[in-house]
């Protein structure tokens, strides 16, 4: 049986996904005109440091019940490439990335019956490095004599794929926890109050 968890890693870890979806919000809040950043290149830029704070919490969130946390917490704020991030966080955890899961729900009772996993729609690894990588490009001033400059319209119009595939991502989610099996389960908006519920799973073997 789980129960929610109040610990301090836990509680770091639901901390992490509510500053996310603030985050999102901020995404969502420049993307239908409601916030803008005076100018196109200005609010694509906006836009994309957000998704590059968003994937920054996501791999620490995912760190945040190692013991080795820290240590890779100051190498991994030195890094501005996505591959280097995935290679330093795997060698803590070679299952610290989210695994994305849907619940289904009993049409006559209402109770969730089975939990799956999603299977296509979700920020996958790949396009996780792929992001961060766009991230850095748009966070730094442009050499004006390069050539092949940044598409903004371009970019503002991915912006919404890429905001839809984090919270596929993340709504529902389970995470692997390093040299243990023990896994937390994560519901990013619980229908009681709104909020990001953690809960614990450990592997039972035989009886």
């Amino acid at each position: 049986m789980a129960e929610p968890d109040s610990s301090s890693d836990r509680a770091k870890y639901a901390a992490c996904m509510e500053e996310i979806k603030k985050r999102i919000r901020v995404v969502d809040a420049f993307q239908n005109g409601s916030r803008n950043a005076l100018y196109l290149k200005t609010t694509v830029e906006s836009i994309y440091l957000q998704f590059r704070m968003i994937l920054e919490l996501i791999a620490m969130a995912s760190l945040s019940a190692s013991p080795e946390y820290m240590a890779r917490y100051e190498r991994f704020r030195r890094h501005y490439n996505g591959k280097r991030i995935f290679k330093d966080l795997e060698k803590v955890n070679p299952d610290f990335y989210p695994r994305p899961t849907r619940q289904v729900v009993d049409a006559d009772s209402g109770k969730v019956v089975e939990v799956v996993d999603v299977q296509s729609g979700f920020l996958t690894k790949d396009q996780y490095v792929e992001l961060y990588d766009i991230c850095g490009d748009l966070l730094h001033a442009e050499n004006p004599y390069a050539q092949g400059q940044q598409d903004m319209k371009l970019r503002l119009q991915q912006a919404a794929e890429w905001k839809n595939r984090i919270v596929t991502l993340l709504n529902h989610h389970q995470v692997q926890l390093a040299n243990s099996g023990k896994q937390i389960w994560v519901l990013m908006h619980a229908k009681s109050d709104g909020k990001v519920h953690v809960f614990d799973f450990e592997e039972v073997g035989p009886a």
